[in-house]
């Protein structure tokens, strides 16, 4: 599912992220790592038709990585989020509508948060308490409100923007432009082919470069 550009001048952006990452406690907002290694995250799935492969490509260069599903998807397809787990990769909620959660109020939030939380936990029988807002949007409200019932936000250092889908050339050409580097949490997308057929070209150029990667 597309998101949406945001024109906030990276500096400041980034800034803001440090600062948040900073300032809520028992870390429970991350954008970066803590360790020289790198994040994969995977949002909007599980998929029948595109999260296989990934899987399959993660599989092939012993990478794992971490999947951000939509509730009502995990529903649909479990037996991926019991592949996902059986694999080794990482599970977190990106609530159960696709909503964004700015502008809900804190029922319509926990609603949101415990319906995508419970999908998983039904679907594979892990509990997550991670969770990515979709479009990575939020305000202060509603990071305190997550934050406080114990969920632990995750952003992102690093987004080639797939959710284009203007096709592998042009996506490999934004990664070739900024790199991976230790500590990005990199954002991608297991619902697009592109993405899976650039991971199939990309991932054995970052195995060579002796690139480590970890799970949230």
């Amino acid at each position: 599912m597309a998101k949406t550009e945001h024109h906030v001048p990276p500096r400041i952006r980034d800034a803001a992220k440090d600062l948040l990452q900073w300032w809520i406690p028992a870390g429970r907002f991350a954008w970066r790592l803590s360790c020289n290694q790198v994040a994969l995250t995977f949002d909007d799935g599980p998929v029948a038709s595109v999260t296989p492969v990934i899987l399959d490509i993660l599989a092939k260069h012993d990478v794992k990585a971490t999947f951000f599903v939509i509730g009502a998807r995990a529903e649909r397809c479990p037996e991926l989020l019991r592949r996902i787990v059986a694999e080794g990769h990482g599970l977190g909620s990106h609530t159960y509508d696709h909503l964004e959660v700015v502008g809900l109020n804190q029922a319509q939030l926990m609603q949101q948060l415990e319906r995508g939380r419970l999908a998983i936990r039904d679907a594979c029988g892990q509990d997550s308490m991670l969770f990515r807002p979709p479009r990575g949007r939020m305000d202060l409200t509603s990071l305190r409100r997550i934050t406080r019932l114990g969920y632990r936000v995750v952003h992102w250092s690093r987004t080639y923007s797939d959710y284009r889908q203007d096709g592998v050339a042009a996506l490999l050409a934004r990664i070739d432009e900024v790199p991976i580097r230790a500590r990005d949490i990199v954002l991608l997308h297991d619902v697009y082919e592109d993405t899976a057929q650039a991971l199939a070209t990309i991932l054995p150029r970052w195995r060579a470069a002796n690139t480590s990667f970890a799970t949230l």
